[in-house]
């Protein structure tokens, strides 16, 4: 039995017609969106989480929930949190993996440890007593010791789930890459005219860039450069362009280009001290791999308040500013998918933008608390969409929006694209 549905504010929309016809609407609403002249989607882990039926394995990455679940597991293996480690934790640190805060976000885990290493570094505590000052400095020297190393410990972590190398390298992960390409092609079917479409994610991984690769789409992500990229916010503001008169100073902005913003960061970006002819030192390392990237001293993933060169300066600072810009225009729609409304930095960042009349959200998530909390707002420019279908499939997953929703261009339409593009070249 079907059960989904498609919230605009309190009402669900769909009446009780058959699953077919359900599907059918909820596409014709989302092809009048793509017609908006300002488009933006948010792309969170669950679109790289994928379970291959055919493999019967998890052939994408984890969602944060199951990282942090399969991190906070004792085992053999000296990827995951020890014994040891979790008596750290819990006994020195008084952190406890149980605290409904960190047990499904190893992002905040990884935040909280940060802290506590800025606070310990930088905080002078007044000692009375010299004996009490001699206890303070044994534990001190202790936890300055090993925080650094569980740190470094579960960022490796995140890093080795994201690069998911051997899945690349069997090719397991292959209709993971192919649904993204589906996705950035249909994305292409925006009358050529609008702005181009901005791609906000919080992933680290490399599935938008392999897809687009793949298929021959442009994008910027904020790098620039040949055989070393370094980031440059300005690149945000170019465009790729064809001349059509020779000649002429007649330009035209090419169809197939994405405007790619990882607010995150990514696993292959890393800070380079040594480049002391760049403003930013940012560098994007082409071809990454674990043996790479293991020995980088600042991999430049997850921001956190208490890292300067992390969330208050470049990149971190420069892509959410883009993202609050983006939002704050008019006409703008943001899509979201696969993301859970866990992150409040960027939750505050939607809420605001609620006070442009012309700012919409369309939210694919699955029901509870926090769409139950978007849905009593009761603001009919908050579209909530999801649910179960009739073969138990999840209508909000990234792979039902993309082969069910998402709009497709007839062959005619394609036809015609075709025959306008060629009519242009010939005039």
């Amino acid at each position: 039995m079907s059960e989904i549905y498609f919230y605009k504010g309190k009402e669900n929309v769909l009446d009780g017609s058959d699953e077919k016809d359900q599907i059918l609407k909820i596409k014709s609403e989302l092809s009048k969106v793509f017609d908006t002249k300002s488009l933006s989607f948010l792309i969170g882990s669950g679109c790289s989480s994928f379970w291959d039926n055919d493999f019967d394995m998890e052939v994408g990455i984890p969602t944060m929930k199951y990282l942090a679940e399969e991190f906070y597991k004792p085992s053999a293996s000296n990827e995951s949190l020890s014994n040891e480690d979790l008596q750290y934790l819990q006994n020195d640190l008084c952190i406890n993996i149980a605290d409904d805060s960190i047990k499904s976000n190893i992002e905040r885990f990884l935040d909280i440890l940060y802290s506590l290493s800025y606070y310990i570094n930088k905080t002078e505590i007044p000692i009375r007593t010299s004996v009490a000052a001699n206890m303070i400095d044994r534990h001190n020297t202790e936890i300055k010791t090993k925080l650094p190393v569980l740190i470094e410990k579960t960022k490796l972590f995140i890093l080795k789930k994201c690069l998911n190398e051997i899945n690349q390298f069997t090719g397991y992960d292959e209709k993971l890459v192919e649904l993204y390409e589906t996705f950035y092609r249909k994305l292409l079917y925006r009358n050529p005219n609008l702005p181009k479409p901005n791609i906000f994610t919080t992933n680290y991984d490399l599935y938008s860039e392999t897809a687009l690769d793949n298929i021959g789409i442009l994008y910027t992500n904020g790098f620039s450069g040949g055989i070393n990229k370094y980031f440059n916010p300005t690149i945000f503001n170019y465009a790729f362009a064809e001349k059509m008169d020779l000649s002429q100073n007649k330009w035209n902005v090419i169809d197939n280009f994405i405007y790619l913003y990882k607010i995150h960061g990514s696993i292959n970006w890393v800070e380079d001290k040594f480049a002391s002819n760049k403003l930013f030192k940012i560098k994007e390392i082409q071809d990454p791999t674990f043996d790479k990237l293991k020995s980088k001293e600042s991999i430049m993933i997850y921001p956190t308040p208490t890292k300067q060169n992390a969330s208050l300066g470049s990149p971190y600072a420069d892509l959410f500013r883009e993202f609050q810009k983006k939002l704050m225009q008019n006409n703008n729609v943001l899509i979201t998918m696969g993301y859970s409304f866990g992150d409040e930095h960027i939750n505050n960042l939607i809420y605001q933008a609620f006070t442009i009349p012309s700012f919409r959200l369309i939210a694919f998530i699955e029901k509870g608390e926090k769409s139950e909390k978007l849905i009593e707002l009761d603001d009919p420019r908050i579209w909530i969409i999801g649910g179960k279908m009739s073969d138990d499939k999840q209508l909000h997953f990234f792979s039902q929006i993309v082969s069910q929703l998402l709009p497709d261009l007839t062959n005619d339409e394609i036809d015609e694209k075709i025959e306008n593009a060629i009519k242009k070249l010939m005039s």
